[in-house]
């Protein structure tokens, strides 16, 4: 046992002689007083020589009867030899003792081994905010409502726009060829009523008149409407052009001859069965040429072509 002790002192004490040959940092409150939770200053001073390795203490230290808020390092000045570390503490404490104190101190490296100096105890006082507490304590109520400005939950309304976006995104996914070709259904055959209406009330107006002026309006209603049915300037086309458009179709000849002879000729003063004929005929083409568009725009998810485009004047009304 004594051997044991003997190894140890004789391991020891070169560490002993060191600490006794250090200065012990000095550490001190910057007041003598303090109140409950309201911040103070402690200020830890360490002179050594300047090959001596110390660190101060950081935020992982327990400055316990107090709470650590800040601390601040400043640098190392270093005079003949001498080295001066310091750094001031911001604490605050909650503690309701009247007499605190603390004592940090500082940790001095050597090798693998590490010394501890602290600092004589700095002492403050609690300065009491109640001096005399009334039993039993009474207690104060306010129930009186304070108005609170509505806000809009703006939360909520990006989640809704989030929501309906998704939503929507996922029917247009799913759902979005159908509802373009549903959309074009409906704004061919609303077209084409219109364009029948209109034409029907021109021939009505021509074959009760004879006016050539209700048949060149009929035939310029007509070139326009297969202007917007085929995608293509028919209207500024001849009737050569358009009738080679069409494949050399002989009803569609034999009609926009015979109104060209009526209205640019002059001819007649009264409508007949062959101009009744040949205007009837254009709105008969126009059906075909619709019902051809309709099929298209059916099977256009197939991409295939309907039979019904192989020869409009086949197409029957």
């Amino acid at each position: 046992m004594r051997k044991v002790i003997l190894s140890l002192l004789i391991l020891w004490w070169p560490f002993l002689l060191q600490a006794q040959q250090l200065q012990r940092p000095a550490g001190y409150f910057s007041q003598d007083t303090i109140k409950l939770g309201l911040p103070v200053t402690y200020t830890l001073v360490h002179k050594h020589p300047h090959t001596t390795e110390i660190i101060l203490p950081g935020e992982s230290y327990n400055f316990s009867p107090f709470e650590l808020v800040r601390r601040d390092f400043y640098p190392t000045r270093t005079r003949d030899g001498i080295s001066t570390d310091s750094a001031v503490y911001t604490l605050r404490t909650f503690d309701l003792k009247a007499a605190q104190a603390l004592a940090l101190p500082v940790f001095i490296l050597k090798g693998k081994d590490t010394l501890r100096l602290r600092a004589d105890s700095s002492h403050v006082v609690l300065q009491q905010q109640v001096t005399k507490v009334n039993a039993p304590l009474t207690f104060r109520s306010d129930t009186t409502l304070q108005p609170v400005e509505e806000r809009f939950n703006w939360p909520i309304l990006l989640l809704w726009v989030s929501f309906i976006t998704l939503l929507s995104t996922l029917i247009w996914l799913l759902f979005g060829q159908t509802i373009k070709t549903k959309y074009k259904l409906y704004r061919l055959r609303k077209d084409h009523l219109y364009f029948n209406s209109r034409l029907n009330a021109h021939i009505d107006r021509f074959l009760k008149s004879g006016s050539t002026q209700s048949m060149e309006k009929a035939v310029s209603l007509w070139k326009n409407y297969l202007t917007k049915l085929e995608r293509s300037a028919i209207n500024s086309f001849t009737t050569k052009e358009i009738v080679e458009y069409y494949d050399d179709n002989e009803e569609v000849n034999n009609a926009l001859r015979l109104c060209d002879k009526t209205i640019y000729g002059n001819v007649q003063t009264e409508a007949d069965n062959e101009t009744k004929s040949a205007m009837l005929l254009l709105r008969r083409f126009a059906k075909s040429r619709y019902k051809a568009q309709r099929e298209i725009t059916k099977n256009a998810r197939r991409k295939r072509q309907p039979a019904g485009m192989a020869e409009p004047g086949m197409v029957q009304s």
